[in-house]
């Protein structure tokens, strides 16, 4: 029977120089053909946690396999199971799109031709069409994203390992990016991506991974994970008397509790939701998750 798992994290850790514990023991499965979405703030440990799957860096202490590869005794071996689309990435400013991405298709090991009609497919499929011609140097911030993630697709690789893939992505082009990463996985793709959009998490992901300074404090389907969270209700609103102050979040167990708070408080204007993504990290980890993040528009 072939093994289920594609990756294979255990007591992964990574201590800097100067003390810094990036990532503390993590233990962590990831089956193939699922899509599993990293989640958690700046300084968490998420962009440690992905370059140590990468082999970009190496662990004080753990062990990390690939589909059976041993990533830390065998790093090329592993690295060329991957497609990585890291968080910065530098780009040779002065080739085309199109140039640029057959060029690291023939890198990748495929013949001109192949080479060429790979190059085509994930153009078409990031949605770079209209701009192959054109010089990177030309695009902006959410174009070149798309560039980065192309060059991860090439050659069809077994496991995508994509570092904030949509930051700087307009709506459109990031729910299009869902689509050629659904579709990736159909085709038996296995996906780990890091993202701070809870929304991201909870739509495409079949499970998520939580990290909150460097530990892995949650992990499982969003029903499975919201399931856990006691408190089932969230209002949201600003003091009536200070319209222009800080949106209040308050979290309840009971709806009939929600009531009595907006009776009490007697708010025209508030908003109710059911416990979501976010409130389990706030329930794990005590801290407000920082809003999802859209800033580039082409």
């Amino acid at each position: 029977m072939t093994n289920p798992l594609a990756v294979r994290v255990r007591g992964l850790v990574k201590e800097y120089r100067d003390g810094t514990r990036a990532n503390r023991g993590i233990d962590l499965d990831v089956m193939r053909g699922e899509i599993l979405a990293v989640l958690g703030p700046n300084g968490a440990g998420k962009t440690t946690f992905l370059r140590q799957l990468t082999t970009e860096l190496s662990p004080t202490a753990g062990d990390i396999s690939i589909f059976g590869v041993d990533a830390v005794a065998d790093p090329q071996g592993a690295k060329r199971l991957m497609g990585i689309s890291p968080q910065e990435a530098g780009v040779f400013e002065a080739l085309t799109v199109r140039v640029h991405v057959e060029l690291f298709a023939r890198l990748k090991g495929l013949r001109r031709g192949e080479a060429k009609a790979a190059a085509a497919t994930a153009i078409a499929e990031l949605g770079l069409a209209a701009d192959a011609d054109r010089r990177v140097s030309a695009l902006s911030g959410g174009q070149r994203r798309r560039v980065l993630i192309a060059l991860a697709l090439l050659g069809s690789p077994p496991l995508l390992v994509l570092d904030e893939p949509t930051t700087g992505l307009d709506p459109t082009s990031r729910r299009a990016l869902w689509g050629v990463l659904l579709r990736a996985v159909r085709g038996g793709t296995t996906v780990i991506l890091s993202t701070h959009s809870t929304e991201e998490a909870e739509r495409l992901s079949d499970r998520i991974a939580i990290i909150s300074a460097g530990h892995l404090i949650a992990l499982g389907p969003l029903r499975d994970l919201v399931a856990k969270v006691r408190e089932q209700y969230r209002l949201s609103y600003r003091d009536p008397s200070d319209v222009d102050g800080d949106l209040q979040i308050r979290r309840f167990e009971a709806f009939a509790d929600v009531e009595a708070e907006i009776r009490g408080l007697a708010l025209s204007e508030y908003s109710v939701a059911s416990a979501s993504l976010e409130d389990v990290y706030f329930q794990l980890s005590g801290e407000q998750f920082p809003a999802d993040r859209l800033t580039e528009t082409q």
